[in-house]
């Protein structure tokens, strides 16, 4: 939850990769992610792209993230990926991902920016939600917030507009969609999702 004055909880729904690969992907650091166990930046799920697409068919990245956004806005989730993974948590991970939505609230960044643990490696589409407003969205969140060494130099995401929290507080949500290759030559989504 956050509030303007005092109360913060993220939450970030995790699309991934192995567990042997939990520091190469991340978690949101500002406002912190609390977890339900140990601290992972593993994601939830790793899955076959779930629109039909010749995936293996891109070039670069550039169409890699056009075919995407076709297909999404094809199949009714054009802009907003938190639809889509919210909608089936058996398929796309439990909701929030390994964070504890029930975490002590946290004071909101006062700059206007939220803070992942590390530089976004992977293209593909990320969003942050507070409570049910959307307040940041981005098709190729690596390209958009990507950093000169991901291993060491955080994303910072911005403008993030935080005024929609009552005072009582909101609950921020990080959502990404994560695409990677697999060792088989074939695309996969892996989906990382926190409150």
């Amino acid at each position: 939850m956050v509030s303007t004055a005092s109360l913060f909880a993220a939450a970030v729904a995790t699309l991934g990769c192995l567990t042997t690969h939990v520091q190469a992907h991340g978690y949101m650091l500002i406002p912190q992610t609390e977890f339900k166990g140990t601290a992972t930046g593993a994601w939830s799920v790793e899955i076959a792209p779930q629109f039909q697409a010749n995936w293996e068919s891109v070039a670069d990245d550039t169409e890699l993230i056009a075919l995407y956004a076709e297909k999404a806005t094809e199949a009714g989730y054009a802009n907003n990926i938190r639809k889509l993974l919210d909608s089936d948590t058996s398929l796309y991970g439990a909701d929030c991902g390994f964070s504890d939505p029930n975490a002590k609230a946290k004071d909101p960044p006062s700059d206007g920016t939220a803070t992942f643990e590390r530089g976004l490696a992977h293209h593909g589409p990320c969003e942050i939600w507070l409570d049910d407003t959307m307040v940041l969205h981005n098709d190729d969140c690596a390209k958009a917030f990507s950093v000169e060494d991901y291993m060491s130099i955080k994303s910072v995401f911005k403008p993030i507009d935080y005024s929609s929290c009552s005072s009582s507080g909101c609950m921020f949500r990080f959502y990404w969609l994560a695409f990677q290759g697999s060792t088989s030559g074939k695309y996969v989504w892996q989906i990382y999702s926190a409150s």
